[in-house]
């Protein structure tokens, strides 16, 4: 078996003696302070578990606004706007940049919120950041159709997450990095592909043998943090060190019950309020909730908590969004 890539050796390591992303004894990738994935028996523990919030799911809601909006690429103003869970549109320096999309169902698991345009009007992307293989941030389906209407967008994304876009027949350039390294862009945006406290699996038999990570778009007056799927992690603070200004902070606050589970994967809305201190982000903006019920708390919840503790935390510099209305800086 021949080692896993450490790391792009045609791209610029941001990290100071940093040589490439470490590996375990099994030749896979491993997170900066200890595991994200869960076993087999934790996962059939939870599933026998009894979930105290299943009534709460009856006829559930997701509590937030969907804005029918077709021009969404139309309009190369400064800002952003939410699809939906951790796909998000960012217009910068005259470019347009998708996260993680998906845009239909997954698999058996039914969107809540409908996309706020039709995938066809999803053109004149420049880039597509994928963040790590897990089918509800990479979904097939969604990648061929929007690569099919933007065949020249180029993909960034992490180790070894090629061969697996090359396999759905997907022609686009395709960029990937490791931690702390910087895409080479034609386009006066700066990204960097940063850690997350995750892991990446699609089969049985490919566990963390794709890299999964998080993203910093840096333009000329703006910083943004793409967190993707994360837990809390020594990351988060070290991140905030070398990024000293960051304007947004996008976080996850879904599929976070139970929190003995979840934890070292995804942040609850108490932990992504402690990550927002260390990452010392201005601004911070929720996601991954009210599109798809992948955990035992209802899709409403998590907002529903992370309002009660701004309120009981006197915290005001969150900003939630409803999918489909541009924030514009």
């Amino acid at each position: 078996m021949s080692k896993r890539i450490t790391h792009n050796p045609s791209l610029p390591f941001i990290k100071e003696n940093w040589t490439g992303n470490l590996l375990n004894e099994k030749n896979q990738y491993i997170n900066l302070d200890g595991p994200g994935e869960r076993s087999f028996a934790e996962l059939f523990k939870w599933q026998a578990e009894k979930n105290p919030l299943k009534p709460l799911k009856k006829k559930q809601e997701p509590g937030v606004e969907v804005i029918h909006n077709t021009a969404l690429t139309k309009n190369t103003d400064e800002g952003f706007t939410w699809l939906g869970h951790a796909t998000f549109l960012f217009t910068l320096a005259g470019k347009h940049f998708i996260t993680d999309p998906v845009l239909y169902n997954v698999g058996p698991v039914k969107r809540y919120t409908a996309l706020p345009c039709s995938v066809a009007d999803l053109k004149q992307i420049d880039f597509i950041l994928l963040s790590h293989n897990h089918r509800d941030h990479a979904d097939q389906k969604s990648m061929q159709h929007l690569c099919a209407l933007n065949p020249q967008a180029i993909i960034l994304t992490g180790l070894e997450i090629a061969p697996l876009l090359r396999s759905w027949n997907i022609t686009n350039p395709i960029i990937e990095a490791g931690w702390y390294q910087s895409y080479s862009l034609e386009a006066d945006v700066t990204v960097t592909y940063l850690p997350a406290k995750h892991w990446n699996r699609r089969g049985l038999t490919d566990m963390n043998t794709m890299l999964w990570g998080s993203f910093m778009l840096q333009s000329k007056h703006h910083t943004i943090y793409f967190g993707a799927d994360s837990g809390l992690g020594i990351h988060f603070a070290e991140i905030g060190e070398l990024f000293p200004s960051i304007d947004y902070a996008l976080l996850g606050i879904g599929a976070y019950k139970p929190e003995w589970f979840m934890h070292t994967a995804h942040t609850s809305p108490a932990d992504v309020l402690v990550a927002q201190l260390q990452l010392k982000a201005a601004q911070l903006v929720p996601m991954h909730h009210a599109t798809f019920d992948l955990s035992d708390e209802p899709i409403f919840y998590p907002k529903q908590e992370l309002l009660r503790l701004q309120q009981e935390q006197e915290i005001n510099n969150v900003l939630h969004l409803g999918i489909g209305r541009k924030h514009f800086f």
